[in-house]
């Protein structure tokens, strides 16, 4: 069980600012430039047209960084498996 009067006074004892945050609505920040949005927004970049592009633009670097990544595990696994099969052949 909850004990009212303990939580009370833990209330009563709390800074003014954790209330205030206590009662925050929901929300997310922009990735780029970190402004308040709505929480139901799709994507988390603002509708700042400097902020969209950015987003685009690292999203296309990783999406890069990604196929690169998995081209050099392939070249290292290729290398690493290949006197392996040598051996054994």
């Amino acid at each position: 069980m909850v004990d009212a009067a303990a939580v009370k006074k833990k209330v009563k004892n709390m800074p003014k600012r954790s209330k205030a945050l206590a009662h925050m609505p929901s929300h997310k920040h922009c990735r780029v430039c970190g402004i308040d949005i709505s929480a139901k927004a799709e994507e988390r970049v603002c509708k700042d047209a400097d902020c969209i592009k950015k987003y685009e633009k690292d999203e296309k670097n990783k999406e890069r960084m990604r196929i690169w990544m998995l081209i050099f595990f392939g070249i290292f696994a290729f290398l690493t498996i290949l006197p392996v099969l040598a051996r054994l052949m």
